[in-house]
């Protein structure tokens, strides 16, 4: 079909289709109208596109740039194979082959677009890597003008390996499509596909139409609305879905899928329709997808407002497709659990949250993935940490043997220790640095995401969480479809404190450098009355005053120590006998600070961050010590805690997965 009746066919069923959705959605900048059809033989897509752009900046634009994502999996000379050295999250990648060509180019007045295409590597000037187009348009773009570019583009999907991809009949299709870069002030901002970053991308409004064998029928899940399904010939059926307001459109399709449906509901933030595509092996585990949905849905949704949009797709990908799972799209995500998944064991809670919760950064606020991943994915661990500890409590570690997943009595405890990867690399990387500069994917997953995670809960703990709350409401309002930065979550955060945090940002976001705080010495010495020379009656005598000539009480010493690279605000604690407690605040400046008390109850243990509010802090071992007069219950605390701390790494390097 060509695209001129593909653009008349789409054109002439929109007007029969309602608005889908009353929400008060931005603007579009860049709209796709696509059909496509499915060969699951051949593992082929054969799709026309319609791109209307808009130039929302006060520059012309003399060329338009376009991401072709699949072409990263075009073979082993791609930017991306060559970062990832041939590996990937979950293994080695198969040796199976993704491309994208297009095969048909044309501008608003008809002009052949295809001979002023050329493959551009704007990151690392890769010859080889096909990642990125750049078109020379016969002329430019105004400011405020709207065009149309019609394609024809054929596809190959890998393996699935990397998010994208099939295994058997099981087909998620994302990044898929020439998809337009985002036009900025300063020039294109269009990346090619890495190892280790995400997308960015403008809002627009989608209309999808998908053709696929009969035996699809009724398994097929998408971004937006289904509004339309019917028979084609020779046993095809196709599916139209339509969704405004998102910024990019994902797919999936699997005979075997178990349809099931349920529905959000809660006061203020709206009803929305919850669509799971689940395998049948997992049937017993529906309820549990369900309500980690829903719990996203209202935690996330009662500090940064309401979902938007009147539906929610989950998808369960089958065994030999771990890797399409644990992602997120436009109204859709993937999920991923195990056969064997005890209710102890927060699978698949832990990834439904997180992946549902993508649907408010990544998904409302849509920063740039490449340029500073944090706002998204740290951003999100942050709260799904939140929202994990609200409504289940702790996770437990489990163990795998042959597929079965068996707890263990130790408990992960949210944010602490499921961000404790953080700590092996704390000083590889600046966490503000763009995706593809990371020195490894260890480093980038560490820093991305758990140090971004234990940074915004230790803000949390110095306003409290009330603050917290309004700082967040007031970025997430601010900012809803408008691609903010770091400095704008900045901003809103001196706003709702009415203080400068800017210091804060400087020393754990632009920082390598190292949290940790430790009580050095703790001693308590009976006082001793004072020797020396004393007045009495206008002379100097050798004793002193009867009111002094008695000790009373202890002398205690503690020395407070920053072992680390970088200062925040430290509470400290001194626990004496019969109850006694000081406790004092230290502006973590210098690289010590002692704290004497005289004559006073004897001194049982001295503790830094007793609360465990800077949880950036290395080595929480080193925060607490009892007085050299109980040097074997000293002892047998502290190595107690370094018993833990072991623990603690094994729990990580168990559990670690992004």
């Amino acid at each position: 079909m060509s695209a001129a009746k593909v653009r008349v066919l789409v054109l002439a069923l929109g007007a029969l289709v309602p608005r889908l959705s009353a929400q008060p959605f931005p603007p579009p900048i860049a709209s796709y109208q696509i059909t496509c059809r499915l060969d699951p033989e051949k593992k082929t897509l054969d799709a026309n596109e319609v791109l209307t752009w808009k130039n929302n900046t006060s520059r012309p634009a003399p060329t338009l740039r376009l991401h072709l994502y699949l072409n990263a999996f075009r073979n082993t000379l791609s930017t991306f194979w060559r970062e990832s050295g041939g590996e990937a999250r979950d293994g080695k990648l198969p040796d199976s082959w993704g491309s994208i060509e297009i095969t048909r180019m044309t501008g608003p007045d008809g002009a052949d677009l295809l001979p002023a295409m050329r493959f551009i590597s704007p990151d690392d000037g890769n010859p080889d890597d096909r990642t990125v187009a750049e078109v020379i348009l016969p002329r430019p773009v105004a400011p405020g003008e709207t065009i149309s570019v019609a394609l024809d583009f054929a596809a190959r999907l890998p393996r699935v390996s990397v998010r994208t991809g099939y295994k058997d009949d099981f087909f998620m299709v994302v990044q898929w499509f020439p998809k337009v870069g985002v036009l900025q002030e300063s020039g294109w901002n269009c990346h090619q596909f890495h190892a280790w970053s995400e997308f960015f991308s403008d809002f627009g409004n989608y209309d999808v139409s998908i053709d696929v064998p009969a035996r699809y029928k009724g398994k097929v899940g998408a971004t937006g609305q289904r509004v339309e399904e019917r028979e084609t010939s020779a046993g095809r059926v196709l599916y139209r879905f339509r969704q405004d307001g998102v910024h990019d459109f994902a797919w999936t399709a699997d005979p075997s899928y178990v349809v099931l449906e349920d529905t959000f509901r809660e006061a203020g933030l709206g009803d929305v329709r919850l669509f799971l595509y689940l395998q049948p092996e997992h049937g017993a585990q529906a309820a549990r997808y369900f309500g980690a949905v829903k719990a996203a849905l209202s935690g996330y949704g009662r500090v940064l407002g309401a979902y938007p949009y009147p539906t929610l797709s989950i998808v369960d990908p089958p065994w030999g497709a771990r890797a399409a799972g644990g992602m997120e799209y436009p109204t859709l995500i993937t999920g991923g659990t195990p056969w064997s998944a005890p209710k102890s064991i927060l699978r698949p809670e832990a990834v439904t949250v997180h992946e549902a919760g993508h649907q408010f950064f990544y998904g409302l606020l849509a920063s740039n993935e490449f340029e500073e991943a944090w706002l998204d994915e740290g951003f999100n661990t942050y709260m799904t940490d939140r929202v994990l500890r609200a409504t289940y409590g702790s996770n437990r570690v489990d163990l795998d043997v042959f597929g079965l997943h068996f707890p263990l009595g130790i408990e992960i405890h949210y944010p602490l220790d499921a961000n404790r990867r953080y700590f092996e690399v704390a000083t590889w990387d600046v966490l503000a640095t763009p995706s593809w500069k990371f020195r490894s994917r260890v480093s980038y997953g560490a820093n991305v995401y758990s140090k971004t995670a234990l940074t915004l809960a230790t803000l949390e703990r110095l306003l409290g969480t009330p603050t917290m709350d309004r700082a967040l409401r007031l970025y997430a309002d601010r900012w809803r479809f408008q691609h903010p930065t770091t400095r704008d979550f900045m901003a809103a955060v001196n706003d709702a404190t009415g203080a400068d945090w800017t210091w804060f940002f400087d020393r754990t976001f632009f920082s390598s450098g190292v949290v940790d705080y430790a009580v050095a010495e703790a001693k308590t010495t009976p006082a001793k009355p004072p020797r020396g020379l004393f007045e009495r009656d206008g002379k100097l005598v050798p004793d002193p005053p009867a009111a002094l000539a008695k000790a009373r009480g202890w002398d205690s010493t503690v020395l407070v120590v920053n072992r680390g690279d970088v200062a925040l605000p430290v509470d400290v604690v001194l626990r004496f006998e019969n109850g006694h407690v000081y406790r004092s605040r230290w502006d973590g400046a210098g690289r010590w600070k002692r704290f004497r008390v005289s004559a006073g109850p004897k001194l049982l243990e001295a503790l830094v961050d007793p609360d465990e509010k800077i949880l950036l802090d290395a080595d929480r071992t080193n925060n607490g010590l009892r007085p050299e007069e109980d040097a074997d219950l000293r002892a047998a605390t502290r190595w107690t805690a370094r018993a833990v701390f072991w623990v603690q790494n094994m729990i990580d390097f168990m559990t670690v997965a992004w």
